[in-house]
């Protein structure tokens, strides 16, 4: 049986025409639902308060106008005069924090106080952080006519950071911690510059580890001048590791560790280790009481343990 070339010819022209149709209804398909998948949705806010939600037009969008598909009113723009304006994030912040015990007995009479400062100044590539704290508690037994001094000490943090891209950054930060009951070593300075990297930044977490080289400097105290490591400045290295983490406007939750080791003796380490509860019963951030805690370790100072912690109210500065 043979089959004439010429009468296939129409039915392969007739295949061909319906197999591009039926590509191209395919693609016209996957392409509708491809934008489905990643269409935009938003929500926003007009001048008076009202709420409207709608698909993104990024195509016919510009920066006086928001087009967006609305599911019952269809094609909408929106001029950006009539959208409430977005509430600038603020630059600098800042803190004050204070506390006070007291105890009486018939024995002898305790006051301890606590005090905090913290500023912060932070846009997309640069932060400087500032934070200061101290602590002074007297005591008086029933038998002395003056009271003597049982907690003498605080800390300055002053740190700055700039971002390269993303989230690598460099940094340099001086620390200095003093307690002025210490033997040997009443004065603590930790002067460093390195490298650091977010391993977490969200708008509600932030985690960060930074190291480099450092100098590490110590003085002051009653045996300071007989003691072979007092009163001179070390080549160090330092680590610092931090979390802040604000997951509301109910509390907030603030640790730091930064390790050092200073190269004497071949090593003689150093650790200090913070960390700050914040909770804000009206959630306005402008009223808190806060619990902290500090674990000192220096291998170079006599002691060499210094632990405290403290309970405080504070407000938002700005």
């Amino acid at each position: 049986m043979k089959i004439q070339t010429t009468s296939l010819l129409p039915i392969l022209k007739r295949s061909a025409w319906l197999l591009i149709a039926f590509n191209a209804t395919a693609l016209l398909l996957l392409d509708s639902s491809t934008r489905n998948v990643f269409a935009e949705t938003i929500t926003l806010t007009l001048s008076n308060g009202d709420k409207i939600q709608g698909t993104l037009v990024k195509s016919e969008s510009t920066d006086t106008v928001t087009v967006i598909d609305h599911p019952s009113l269809g094609k909408l723009k929106i001029k950006s005069t009539a959208l409430k304006a977005k509430p600038k994030k603020k630059h600098w912040t800042g803190s004050l924090s204070a506390g006070m015990t007291g105890t009486n007995t018939d024995r002898d009479y305790d006051l301890d106080s606590t005090f905090q400062l913290i500023t912060q100044y932070k846009d997309e590539r640069n932060l400087l952080s500032f934070k200061a704290n101290t602590e002074y508690g007297i005591t008086r037994s029933a038998n002395q006519k003056e009271g003597s001094t049982d907690t003498n000490q605080g800390q300055v943090d002053l740190r700055y950071s700039y971002t390269f891209s993303g989230k690598l950054s460099a940094y340099a930060s001086n620390t200095y911690e003093y307690d002025m009951l210490n033997q040997v070593g009443q004065n603590n300075l930790i002067n460093s510059i390195g490298l650091g990297y977010d391993l977490i930044k969200t708008d509600t977490t932030t985690l960060n580890v930074s190291a480099g080289p450092s100098a590490q400097s110590l003085w002051g105290g009653r045996f300071c001048t007989a003691d072979k490591y007092c009163g001179k400045t070390y080549p160090a290295s330092s680590a610092r590791i931090s979390f802040d983490w604000l997951p509301n406007n109910y509390f907030n939750l603030s640790l730091s560790n930064q390790f050092t080791n200073a190269y004497v003796d071949g090593f003689s380490p150093s650790n200090n280790f913070s960390g700050t509860i914040k909770i804000y019963p009206l959630g306005d951030k402008k009223l808190f009481t806060s619990l902290n805690g500090q674990l000192i370790y220096n291998s170079l100072t006599s002691p060499k343990v210094d632990n405290s912690f403290s309970l405080q109210l504070g407000t938002q500065l700005f």
